[in-house]
């Protein structure tokens, strides 16, 4: 119904230069050739008028969309405020060796863990400490976002901030082994984006970055999220403290909430990526079935708090934010696909490094090669399950590792951690 009356406003023709009365002298406005007449020169903007009324009174039984809002003055003047907010960046203009492009849409989300433009008491209030005592900017959070061509799923790569992979040389580096976050601080978006093409043979089309404060002005403006948690968590380093069970969030909590990584999961990433897919699929339950998108004034205030803080790439226009959005707000949740990485060791000590996380490569390149194409990641999922003898994956020769460190002077024996390919939809309780 949306796409419709998106459709039918923007198909609606201009209106036709009014023809000049056959008759001199005075009119009388209702007369028929008057300028209120049926055949008056304000004809056509009267029928426009007409027209713009029945379309809003079928409208009326259920919510206005973005769409609408977006073709109306009041929405035009929100998209001129989210044009003037927003940083954009030339992502894609000094890339080369990209991989082929392909039917899909893939956007690159990084969460960045940058503390610029932050006051000290904003820093105090969600916990992330000063840009001192955390230099630079690393991706905090990495997804893969692709909006199938058919624009009828959506599916969510998350990416491991601890992930070892190559990152591509630059001007004043060389090519190196490496944690994926780091690309983001040695060379901004564009470093971010060629690592992760280069991992996964996917070329990015769009690169939106979110900061701490417009994930948390989100979440108040859509009047909080519900999460769910296995048991009490007083974590004084994130700001987490919450009952076991299902609680209702406000932006500082839902912040402490995806960040949490000691407390809840003993310093490890992947139990917080889980937690971050759970977020994202209840966020989401929130909008929809929420009347965000219905109030001019609700609406707005999303929009311009995801503007003040986002960084995107040039060609990520306004409108075309808009149009991503409602595609995605229009999927059924189950249509919504979370995607947790594959991996070999999410341990392995890499060399000059330490602890970091080895994707499984044979089982990541079924599920690249899935994304490629634009297939359901199930098949990914079936393919693997059907070779089972063929879904490990070993880390590099240990001769190339560090040497595993001694404990009261005995040598520990590093054992693989492996993490299947798991997949599961938006729809799934939060508390499962």
């Amino acid at each position: 119904m949306i796409d419709h009356v998106a459709e039918m406003l923007r198909r609606r023709p201009a209106p036709r230069p009014p023809r000049p009365s056959r008759r001199r002298g005075p009119q009388r406005l209702n007369s028929p050739n008057g300028p209120n007449g049926p055949n008056g020169p304000n004809r056509d903007a009267r029928r426009d008028r007409n027209r713009t009324v029945r379309l809003a009174a079928a409208w009326t039984g259920g919510t206005l969309s973005a769409a609408i809002l977006a073709v109306s003055g009041y929405g035009w003047s929100v998209t001129d405020a989210v044009d003037a907010a927003t940083v954009r960046a030339d992502v894609f203009g000094g890339l080369s060796g990209r991989p082929a492009d392909s039917p899909a849409t893939d956007i690159l989300i990084v969460g960045s863990d940058t503390r610029r433009g932050l006051s000290r008491d904003t820093q105090h209030t969600l916990h992330v400490g000063s840009q001192a005592a955390a230099d630079g900017q690393r991706s905090d959070t990495m997804i893969l976002a692709q909006l199938a061509a058919d624009k009828k799923s959506l599916t969510l790569l998350s990416i491991p901030r601890d992930s070892y992979v190559t990152i591509p040389a630059t001007a004043d580096r060389p090519e190196h082994k490496a944690k994926i976050n780091s690309a983001l601080d040695l060379g901004g978006p564009a470093l971010a984006v060629a690592t992760v093409e280069r991992a996964t043979g996917i070329r990015i089309d769009h690169f939106v970055q979110v900061d701490f404060s417009a994930f948390s002005s989100i979440v108040d403006t859509v009047g909080g999220v519900d999460v769910c948690l296995p048991k009490p968590v007083d974590d004084p380093l994130s700001g987490l403290n919450l009952p076991a069970g299902v609680s209702h969030v406000d932006g500082v909590r839902a912040l402490a909430f995806v960040r949490a990584r000691y407390t809840l999961t003993g310093g490890s990433d992947l139990g917080r990526i889980h937690r971050q897919q759970e977020f994202l699929g209840s966020l989401a339950q929130r909008v929809a079935a929420s009347d965000v998108l219905a109030d001019p004034g609700r609406f707005s205030g999303v929009v311009r708090a995801a503007a003040a803080s986002i960084q995107t790439d040039s060609a990520l226009s306004t409108e075309e934010m808009l149009k991503l959005a409602l595609a995605a707000k229009n999927l059924p949740r189950d249509r919504m696909r979370f995607v947790s990485m594959p991996l070999a060791d999410a341990d392995y000590q890499a060399p000059g490094i330490g602890s970091t996380v080895l994707w499984d490569s044979a089982v990541a390149s079924r599920l690249f090669e899935a994304l490629r194409r634009d297939h359901p990641v199930q098949e990914a999922v079936a393919a693997v399950a059907a070779e089972p003898t063929a879904n490990s994956d070993t880390p590099p020769p240990s001769a190339e590792a560090t040497p595993p460190p001694k404990k009261h002077g005995q040598t520990r024996t590093h054992v693989a951690q492996p993490t299947p390919l798991a997949v599961h939809a938006a729809d799934q309780s939060i508390c499962d």
